[in-house]
């Protein structure tokens, strides 16, 4: 399971984009509720790709660190996921997103 550090900073770093990014798109004009649904959208797809796997991701992690002189085998059903969730995850959000634009 991930240190203290490493969940403190998968709090922070959400919380902390959305501080820099809403201010910043408001500054260069950009509709403040498209900006928070593409932000979200994008969230969200970390969610869905890492949620599955994090357990099994996090164990290679540590195994790694025990042996580092040994090479971890690439796990080939987390790579097919990440690969397979994030693009229909992109997909759909392309979409949607095209629906939002022309109505």
């Amino acid at each position: 399971m991930p240190t203290s550090k490493a969940r403190l900073r998968m709090f922070a770093a959400p919380l902390a984009g959305w501080l820099f990014l809403l201010p910043d798109a408001t500054v260069k004009g950009y509709s403040v509720p498209h900006t928070l649904y593409v932000y979200s959208g994008v969230l969200l797809t970390f969610v869905v790709v890492l949620a599955p796997i994090a357990r099994k991701v996090a164990a290679d992690i540590r195994e790694q660190e025990e042996k580092p002189w040994d090479k971890v085998p690439l796990n080939t059903f987390s790579l097919y996921w990440m690969i397979g969730s994030g693009t229909a995850c992109t997909g759909a959000g392309a979409c949607f997103w095209g629906y939002l634009a022309h109505g």
